[in-house]
C-alpha cells in the first residue's frame, strides 16, 4: 500500500495530455462554457479566482472571454507540474494568469482571491474537507463554483486501473470517484454560505465522439474516459452524476 495509491494523475500523461492539446487548439468544452454561464447568474463584479484542479489553465480563456460582470484574474492550482511549466510557457503575455504547483489536500487561498473554482477534479481526491474548510475560514472569498459528482448520498467509489494485476486491489493504482451530497457541503461551509446545485451541461453526441489516443491501442484504458449512455454520463461502469455546486458568500 502507498500513501497516495488514490494520485493517478503522475501516471496518466496520456489524460494530460489531452488538456495541453486543447489549450493550444483553443477548443471550448461544454462545462467550461456552463461554468461561464452560471457565474454570470451568480457572481457580480471583478473576479481573482483560485482554480484547484487547473491542469494547464485550459477553462481560463473561455471564462475570462464568457464572464461578463468584470474582469478576471487567475492563479491556476495543479498536482501536476507539467501543466503547470505548459499553462505558464502558453499564457507568458497575459499578466492576468499565473499557475504553480499545489494540492487541493492542503488549499492555501491567497489574501486576494474572491472566487474559488474546481472543475472535474473534486470526484477524484481522497477529500474535499479540506477545500470546504478553508473557503469557509477566508472570508475574503465570496463566490465559488465546482463541477463534480452531487448526489443524494456520500458515496466513495475507488476504481481500479489496471486491466491484468491486481496487486494491492484498492489500494494502489486507483482511482476515486466520489460522490458528495449538497447537505455535505453546506454542513462544512456553514450558515454564511448560500449554496445552490444547477444541472450539468452536455453535448451527448459530442462527448460521445470524445476519445483519447491512449484508447486506440488499450481498449480497458476507455474506462476512464466519459461516455453518454441514454443521456446519462458514465465512466465504465461507473454513473457520473455531475453537476455545478455555487456558492454565495452572504453580506
Amino acid at each position: 500500500m502507498t500513501e497516495e495509491g488514490w494520485n493517478y494523475f503522475h501516471k496518466d500523461r496520456q489524460y494530460s495530455d489531452v488538456h495541453k492539446d486543447r489549450l493550444a487548439r483553443g477548443v471550448e468544452m461544454d462545462s467550461a462554457k456552463a461554468m461561464a454561464s452560471y457565474m454570470n447568474k451568480y457572481f457580480r463584479g471583478a473576479l481573482n479566482v483560485q482554480d484547484y484542479g487547473a491542469g494547464p489553465g485550459h477553462y481560463y480563456p473561455v471564462l475570462k472571454r464568457g464572464y461578463s460582470g468584470g474582469p478576471v484574474r487567475y492563479r491556476g492550482i495543479d498536482i501536476d507540474e507539467s501543466n503547470v511549466v505548459y499553462g505558464n510557457k502558453h499564457f507568458e503575455d497575459d499578466p492576468a494568469i499565473t499557475l504553480e504547483l499545489g494540492s487541493v489536500l492542503e488549499p492555501q487561498i491567497a489574501p486576494e482571491t474572491n472566487t474559488v473554482i474546481s472543475a472535474n477534479t473534486l470526484p477524484h481526491v481522497p477529500s474535499i474537507e479540506p477545500l470546504l474548510r478553508g473557503i469557509a475560514a477566508a472570508p475574503n472569498v465570496q463566490f465559488l463554483i465546482f463541477r463534480m459528482l452531487i448526489g443524494s448520498e456520500c458515496v466513495q467509489i475507488r476504481k481500479h486501473l489496471l486491466e491484468d494485476d491486481y496487486s494491492g486491489l484498492f489500494e494502489d493504482n486507483y482511482q476515486f470517484n466520489n460522490i458528495y451530497t449538497p447537505q455535505y457541503v453546506r454542513n462544512f461551509l456553514g450558515p454564511d454560505w448560500s449554496v445552490e446545485i444547477e444541472a450539468d451541461v452536455v453535448d451527448a453526441a459530442r462527448l460521445q465522439e470524445h476519445r483519447i489516443p491512449e484508447q486506440d491501442t488499450n481498449s480497458f484504458y476507455g474506462n476512464r474516459v466519459s461516455r453518454s449512455v441514454d443521456g446519462m454520463v458514465f465512466k465504465g461502469e461507473i454513473y457520473m452524476p455531475w453537476k455545478f455546486v455555487v456558492g454565495v458568500r452572504r453580506s
